[in-house]
């Protein structure tokens, strides 16, 4: 199995492709101790995804596998993250893997 790869998502990040969306994620998760997200600045975000993406974190962690963002949420897909009150009660965690921010101690 290899270790890593990087998954350059398509465009349309919304329920009606919500199922490639997951396919091609659970996929990854399957053959790969690591998967970075590649999601283009001006895709189309709905809440669908963002769902998909936490049920794949949880998914990932309970293999003992990393799934990150290969650049923190910009453009939509941070506008979605915001209405969607995922950020406002966001552990350090989920700041981390959607924001990229680190806490120093």
């Amino acid at each position: 199995m290899e270790t890593s790869t990087v998954i350059r998502m398509h465009p349309n990040l919304c329920v009606s492709d919500a199922h490639a969306s997951y396919s091609i994620i659970s996929e990854s998760i399957r053959g790969f101790s690591s998967i970075k997200l590649s999601i283009p600045h001006d895709a189309t975000v709905d809440l669908s995804f963002l769902q998909i993406i936490e049920a794949a974190r949880l998914r990932a962690n309970e293999q003992g596998k990393s799934l990150s963002l290969l650049e923190p949420a910009s453009g939509e897909l941070r506008r979605v993250l915001d209405r969607s009150g995922l950020m406002t009660a966001a552990t350090i965690s989920d700041r981390s893997f959607w924001l990229h921010e680190e806490t120093t101690q």
